[in-house]
């Protein structure tokens, strides 16, 4: 449907469920619910309603920039589906079952696309102020590539690893940039590419996962960096950020044993991967946290 009104001028209820194939009494009614939320500009003209996007819907909805969320909603109505089955997934510890169709992939990587700007810019200044000057990054798990882009921007080699149906949408999504991005595809949990690499960017991943899982992420970043490689963790850390508890319910419905992680355990997985002088810093821009931390010859850690 908002595609369909996303075309030039205003368009009768008829016409948008004819190109949208949805029932025309359907459509009515959410054309009208979109109106009176100022998503829809409704107009009357010779008594007949036509309709058409308003700059605040073609700005959430259709034109990129930093208010699109489109594929942000579409993941956040499949995790509602899955909340709606929180009851079976409390009773059996399983997640909820969910169709995982190549367009339920697409949504969810492309949501982490839309990411506000400012945070994005947060973690890759943070990540070169404690790393100094790198000149090759791996972004693994990076979805459609917006952090490896993001340090390509800066003079950095950037190489997205991802699975192998989701390299096809970053493509899509990097366009031009692509170019200068290595895209990787492939199970990061079984193997990582042989670098060496100045910088190992984790975002929003070690959630998904248990800390067996974890533990051997960290470990096996380590054996891809340089010498003095840093490796950085974007994610929500348990007691230091305010979202981790909803959050971890979240993953419960979610993941089959993923969850939200103390400090403790990051620091002991990055010790136990030779990482020195690891520092957590909260984020300003989001209620998230970034664990860092550089390669040694010792495995002692900082506090």
């Amino acid at each position: 449907m908002i595609d369909a009104l996303a075309r030039e001028g205003y368009h009768s209820a008829e016409d948008v469920a004819a190109i949208a194939q949805t029932d025309l009494r359907a459509t009515r009614v959410i054309l009208e619910a979109l109106s009176a939320e100022n998503i829809v500009d409704r107009s009357a003209l010779e008594g007949s309603a036509t309709f058409r996007l308003t700059e605040l819907g073609r700005s959430h909805l259709v034109d990129s920039g930093p208010d699109f969320e489109r594929a942000g909603l579409l993941h956040l109505a499949n995790r509602v589906h899955g909340w709606s089955n929180l009851v079976d997934v409390v009773k059996t510890g399983q997640p909820a079952k969910r169709d995982e169709g190549r367009r339920d992939v697409r949504n969810f990587v492309s949501a982490m696309g839309e990411r506000n700007p400012e945070i994005v810019d947060e973690i890759v200044e943070s990540c070169l102020a404690y790393a100094g000057r790198i000149q090759t990054m791996i972004d693994i798990g990076g979805a459609v590539g917006h952090m490896a882009r993001r340090f390509s921007h800066c003079g950095v080699r950037a190489t997205l690893m991802d699975l192998e149906r989701v390299i096809p949408i970053a493509r899509d999504f990097l366009g031009p940039d692509e170019a200068d991005i290595a895209l990787v595809g492939g199970d990061f949990t079984m193997d990582l590419p042989a670098g060496p690499f100045d910088l190992a960017y984790f975002g929003n991943v070690f959630h998904i996962y248990g800390p067996d899982t974890c533990r051997k992420l960290a470990g096996d970043a380590g054996t891809i960096l340089t010498p003095e490689g840093t490796i950085a963790i974007q994610d929500l850390v348990w007691g230091r950020s305010a979202r981790a508890p909803m959050f971890a319910v979240n993953m419960l419905q979610a993941t089959t044993d993923g969850g939200v992680w103390t400090e403790a355990q990051y620091r002991e997985w990055l010790g136990e991967a030779g990482f020195m002088d690891v520092q957590v810093v909260d984020l300003e821009t989001a209620a998230t946290q970034l664990i860092l931390g550089r390669k040694g010859s010792h495995g002692a850690i900082s506090s």
